[in-house]
């Protein structure tokens, strides 16, 4: 299983960039990040001075950087639960439960899932540390896993809203800034924001992907079919 994620600078003239309240630890980086993430690890977007305009993008932002900081929590949790389980960082999450499951043998662990609800138990209500933490990592996988789709799908009706609007969008900006400079200025911010939607919208999708696998992965661990 595979998971990326990207972060660079981004440049924008100082106060244009509209900075939200959620970061991130720098990541390893694909192209892609190259044109989404400011140097903070976030998405953000230039104010274009028109409220009803600017304030869909700073929620697109804001919604993407949640969906993006769940992501990381999820890959985190997967290498701590590799760790654990003593797996290498290549081995799959299959192989990690079978680890797991023969360590511990006389606890007689299972995967037990529920809609999107998966979970590590043991027969033995007292276990041992090591599968404590081994249950605990895949609850907060669980977490962020459900987290991250449920973003995906808020994230891209947002985004759909707005592409569908883009002409509509930029007829605004031209007509509440009527200054020819300032009206030039804004536009580019404009246009930039609507690429970095686009590449975010990419790289969303992506991300729900990513955790569909864990989800597909955990279910057939439980026995179950998605």
């Amino acid at each position: 299983m595979s998971f990326f994620c990207c972060c660079h600078c981004l440049s924008a003239t100082p106060g244009e960039r509209e900075a939200l309240t959620a970061h991130y630890p720098k990541r390893p980086c694909r192209d892609i990040g190259s044109d989404v993430f400011s140097k903070e690890g976030t998405l953000t977007m230039k104010l274009v001075n028109v409220l009803k305009i600017d304030t869909p993008f700073s929620d697109i932002a804001e919604t993407f950087n949640k969906q993006h900081g769940d992501h990381w929590a999820m890959k985190e949790a997967i290498q701590r639960l590799k760790e654990v389980s003593g797996c290498a960082p290549t081995n799959s999450l299959a192989a990690c439960i079978e680890n797991i499951k023969q360590e511990h043998g006389a606890c007689n662990v299972q995967v037990h899932m529920e809609g999107y609800r998966f979970s590590l138990v043991a027969e033995e209500k007292e276990v041992p540390e090591k599968l404590e933490q081994a249950q605990r990592q895949v609850g907060e996988l669980n977490h962020a896993t459900k987290c991250v789709i449920a973003t995906e799908m808020k994230f891209q009706e947002m985004v759909r809203s707005v592409l569908q609007r883009q002409s509509q969008l930029e007829e605004t900006v031209k007509a509440e800034n009527p200054e020819y400079l300032d009206q030039v200025r804004l536009e580019v911010n404009l246009r930039e924001n609507f690429q970095k939607v686009s590449l975010a919208k990419d790289l969303s999708k992506q991300y729900g992907e990513d955790a569909s696998r864990v989800l597909k992965e955990m279910a057939q661990l439980a026995g179950l079919t998605l």
